[in-house]
């Protein structure tokens, strides 16, 4: 008798789990890591991605979002795509270079690799770009998709306004793992150190760092006005935000959710760039009333060594003749 009763409570657990409501939408729950804060403009079109998968799919999928690095830094959680322990990463163009598949990635946040974000937009479309997702595909990560455009790459420090790469001289920048914004910054006379974004709040406060180059959509949310001073439109790399999935989940998933999430990702990009501009203007505005000071820069000193920069890394963080290959494509696009 007691035999049959633990079964049959087992039974009913079994049952219960099955049935509860609960239960069933946890193993249908999405997770989303992002970089951006949720202030953001990039955020609020995460908002909409999410929203959509789960309208679309009538509720069987719903999408939990982490913005503001609360997993661990963009590496970590590509690295959590790889082990299966995160669905989705929300990051930019250039973070597959982190891995040996993605290195011709690295291409995508050279400096003033592209003139404007329109060539950006055009390049993602092209073969050479579908070769470079392919290639990256091998390695057990997904490219789903293209997500908006970023404000371009600026320069901000504490106390000292730049205007020409000499007067970076000597100065302490936080810079992201990414090795051509690295040898830029070098080449300009600048003492860059790759540190995760989580930590340059306090560096700067502290001094170990006196600036960081990041775009107007991260210094006005995340509030940089409080720890630098100037802001420099180098306008250096242009770039975008992706959405990233592991290769072995993505063939798991069913055809509704991955057309789902197909569709979210046009939607947030229309989304995100229909609010870019003037998202950028006002916040431009705000960090100057913040006592912010914005500086215009001669970009043609900054090119100059950008050129140097392609030459130095080519064939080691990009294969042997690559950006002249990605170069001639732009240049097609510029007839």
């Amino acid at each position: 008798m007691k035999r049959n009763y633990l079964i049959l409570s087992f039974v009913a657990f079994l049952a219960a789990c099955l049935l509860s409501p609960n239960m069933a939408a946890a193993g249908k729950t999405l997770k989303l890591g992002a970089l951006v804060s949720n202030k953001s403009l990039a955020y609020k079109s995460i908002v909409k991605f999410a929203d959509h998968i789960k309208k679309s799919t009538g509720g069987d999928y719903t999408v939990r979002t982490f913005p503001g690095q609360q997993l661990g830094p963009g590496k970590e959680m590509m690295q959590m795509l790889k082990m299966s322990t995160l669905d989705l990463y929300h990051g930019t163009n250039a973070q597959p270079s982190y891995f040996k598949e993605g290195k011709n990635f690295n291409i995508t946040a050279a400096p003033y690799c592209f003139r404007n974000q329109q060539e950006f937009i055009k390049f993602i479309e092209t073969p050479i770009f579908k070769e470079m997702v392919q290639q990256l595909s091998r390695g057990g990560l997904k490219l789903i998709g293209y997500m908006g455009s970023r404000s371009p790459r600026a320069l901000t420090t504490t106390n000292t306004p730049v205007r020409k790469p000499s007067d970076m001289k000597g100065l302490k920048l936080r810079v992201p793992g990414m090795p051509s914004l690295f040898t830029f910054f070098k080449l300009c006379g600048a003492s860059p150190t790759p540190m995760p974004f989580t930590e340059f709040f306090m560096a700067a406060k502290t001094g170990v760092v006196e600036g960081q180059d990041n775009g107007i959509e991260v210094v006005y949310p995340r509030g940089l006005y409080e720890v630098q001073k100037y802001y420099m439109k180098t306008d250096h790399s242009l770039g975008a935000w992706m959405l990233y999935a592991s290769e072995k989940k993505w063939g798991n998933w069913p055809e509704k959710l991955r057309k789902a999430i197909l569709e979210g990702c046009k939607i947030a990009a229309k989304h995100n760039n229909a609010e870019l501009d003037a998202y950028m203007a006002d916040a431009f505005n705000k960090v100057q009333e913040k006592g912010m000071v914005v500086i215009e820069v001669d970009k043609e000193h900054f090119v100059k060594i950008a050129h140097k920069v392609w030459s130095e890394l080519d064939g080691t963080e990009w294969d042997k003749g690559f950006m002249d290959k990605v170069q001639k494509q732009l240049e097609d696009f510029r007839k």
